[in-house]
């Protein structure tokens, strides 16, 4: 059992700066909690709160039951893997796993079962002789895991773990991360600014800006019904398109202008999504959200029945990219770049017009003040 509670937990540095302010979260047995933002969010500060390495200005955290605010970090029962592998490069790799059993006096023999069996879970008994110049970042992050394992701990905190790797191996550690997890069914609080390790990885994953959590939520939840503007647009790559828009009634229909007015553009809503517009938008300005898989060519968009429901776009295609099993179109309006992804059949090039049409069950409407998601209480 290892229950992680942050209550109102805050940290502030001075008077006018809060590191992190009113974080609250319940974490429960064996979850894979997910981190994520933009950089200097507060999401390394939290999670070396929680390992007692960053005093808590405010607020309670509590570990299976207990109060640890003031706990000193190796009584909290926690295990925390860095950024940087914090090996000892005097020690070989046995020297590193065994080191964390060996000060805690645990017999010889014990230790060296507890060594090359975890070596053999993380597929490195073939480096126990070796030191840590000798290895190779995939190899050395392995053993700081393995170093984390051994000691058993309430719970794993992962501070970037794969930040120094090359994109290959990153997505080989991910695999083994989600492995290992299964195996140890253990809790893991993990800190990333990669969203392709937080929409894999988690089973839930909590979205931070400037110290203030945005939304907690599993990861295609998450993807498919951001709370607002900040999470749609971090949230997916290439991110969500966003048009300046404002919400109309047309002959009892709700219909969303968007983009320049003269043009013409708009979308068709129907059921809950044109009720709710109507009801706490209508007459105003919002802003329209799409991401680049919701919209499509005109053939496509009739396949699906939408090409009624909505103005096409015409746009010109400013790059290309060809991913293999995807095509992403980019165009620029409004001062800013856009993203379409198509099937790798299409062969629009640079230069080329291209009538694009939305998906209108799939696109979002944000307040323009609140930035708010409009849908997200009904859609969830």
């Amino acid at each position: 059992m290892s229950e992680i509670i942050l209550r109102n937990v805050c940290k502030q540095f001075d008077n006018a700066h809060y590191a992190v302010k009113d974080f609250n979260l319940d974490i429960q047995d064996r979850e894979f909690i997910i981190f994520v933002g933009p950089s200097g969010c507060g999401k390394s500060t939290t999670l070396r709160m929680i390992a007692g390495l960053e005093d808590i200005s405010d607020g309670e955290l509590w570990i299976d039951g207990e109060l640890c605010n003031y706990y000193e970090p190796k009584d909290r029962g926690l295990s925390m893997v860095f950024q940087n592998y914090a090996l000892y490069p005097n020690m070989t790799v046995y020297g590193n796993l065994a080191y964390a059993l060996k000060i805690r006096k645990v017999p010889k023999k014990e230790i060296d079962e507890k060594v090359r069996q975890v070596a053999k879970t993380l597929e490195i008994e073939h480096l126990l002789d070796r030191k840590p110049a000798a290895l190779s970042g995939g190899q050395k992050q392995r053993v700081a895991i393995g170093s984390a394992i051994i000691r058993k701990p309430k719970a794993f905190l992962m501070d970037e773990p794969l930040s120094n790797l090359d994109a290959k191996l990153r997505a080989q550690m991910r695999i083994e991360l989600a492995k290992l997890h299964k195996d140890l069914a253990t809790t893991i609080i993990y800190v990333t600014h990669d969203q392709t390790e937080a929409m894999t990885l988690g089973t839930r994953i909590v979205v931070m800006k400037d110290g203030v959590v945005q939304q907690v939520e599993a990861p295609i939840q998450l993807y498919n019904h951001p709370a607002n503007l900040f999470v749609a647009g971090f949230i997916g790559s290439p991110s969500m398109n966003f048009f300046d828009g404002v919400v109309e009634e047309e002959s009892g229909k709700a219909v969303v202008y968007f983009g320049d007015r003269t043009s013409g553009r708009k979308l068709y809503l129907k059921g809950d999504k044109a009720e709710t517009a109507l009801r706490r938008e209508l007459g105003r300005q919002v802003v329209l959200g799409v991401r680049p898989e919701d919209i499509y060519e005109y053939e496509e968009a009739k396949a699906k029945g939408f090409h009624k429901d909505t103005v096409g776009a015409q746009v010109r295609i400013s790059a290309r990219e060809m991913l293999g099993a995807e095509v992403v179109l980019y165009f620029d309006e409004g001062g800013k770049t856009h993203a379409v992804r198509l099937s790798p059949e299409n062969e629009t090039r640079t230069g080329d017009w291209i009538d694009l049409y939305m998906d209108p069950s799939r696109i979002h409407i944000f307040d323009k003040e609140t930035e708010e998601n409009i849908f997200y209480r009904e859609e969830i």
